[in-house]
């Protein structure tokens, strides 16, 4: 059975751990060092280490990962190759090359389209109509390594980020399971990635909130995109207050109300409030007032005291 080295730190790549972890010899699991959590602010274990420990694996947390005792360890582990899921750290040459294959990647996007933090809410902000996962051998530049296995996606016009990436863990972790067997037979694969780059920076909370001036169809994608984090927002009043409203599912919709950008010009009954954009309009759906618990759009009007012709965004 072949030795592997993890690195991964949120639940997402719990998954995979687990299944390398049936599949291998799996010899260290790498994972961030605890941080503060809670109000008293009490060490907390990444999820990757908490199923490390309950799966019986040593687990190392380096805070500099070109220290030799750390590289040591990784290279007396005598891995055919390293597995990398989110583990959020660019991986120096020396840990790089500690293993006899080197290190694979797993990433939400087809490479080298959307390389970098966030691929799967880019994708969708962007409008694309297909994502997927590459697995790709790391070097030292962002996403930009030799690609072993890739396969796409498709994207429905509703679902929101969440909801894709938990389409993409069970494909990705089919990835894995030709690439393990494929690297034991040394059937190993390098191709060079092609065709135009794009970028998938890591998102701003402000990036969030909604421009009303755009079309309809944008103002979706962003909602969409955004799901859990950081949430797309516009903002209302109410009994005099200027308050935030997180928008978590809408529709685009035509209608011939007149309207300006931001402004309510229809009212779906049991559904929600339709709001004017540049090009059609949006219905929302569900949505989360500031200080409340996310609920229907419709249960939010009957509270808010909203009415059509009122203008959100201001």
């Amino acid at each position: 059975m072949m030795k592997t080295l993890f690195f991964g730190t949120p639940a997402l790549a719990v998954p995979f751990l687990e299944s390398l972890a049936r599949k291998t010899d799996l010899r260290a699991v790498v994972t961030n060092p605890d941080e503060p959590a809670g109000r008293g602010y009490a060490l907390k274990p990444s999820p990757v280490k908490e199923a490390a420990i309950r799966l019986g694996l040593p687990v190392h947390q380096p805070v500099n990962l070109k220290e030799e005792v750390f590289v040591g360890a990784m290279r007396a582990a005598e891995a055919g190759f390293a597995l990398v899921v989110a583990y959020g750290k660019i991986l120096p040459a020396s840990v790089l090359q500690s293993t006899r294959h080197g290190f694979l990647n797993v990433h939400f996007s087809l490479l080298p389209s959307y390389r970098g933090a966030a691929p799967v809410q880019r994708a969708l902000i962007n409008g694309e109509k297909e994502t997927g996962v590459t697995l790709f051998w790391l070097d030292e530049g962002m996403d930009s390594g030799n690609i072993f296995l890739q396969k796409a996606l498709s994207i429905t016009d509703e679902e929101n980020a969440e909801e894709v990436r938990q389409k993409l863990v069970p494909l990705g972790l089919s990835l894995i399971d030709e690439v393990v067997s494929r690297i034991e037979k040394g059937d190993i694969v390098r191709l060079p990635q092609a065709g135009p780059v794009s970028r998938a920076p890591v998102l701003k909370k402000e990036e969030g909130r909604i421009d009303w001036s755009r079309p309809a169809s944008a103002v979706h994608n962003l909602i969409r995109g955004t799901v859990p984090w950081p949430g797309a927002y516009t903002l209302f009043f109410h009994q005099g207050k200027k308050l935030r409203l997180k928008i978590s599912r809408s529709q685009v919709v035509r209608s011939e109300k007149p309207g300006v950008p931001g402004q309510i010009v229809d009212l779906e009954v049991e559904k929600g409030p339709v709001i004017k954009c540049l090009e059609n309009d949006l219905l929302v759906v569900n949505v989360q007032p500031e200080g409340k618990r996310a609920m229907s759009a419709w249960e939010f009007w009957q509270g808010a005291r909203l009415k059509i012709g009122d203008k959100l965004g201001i």
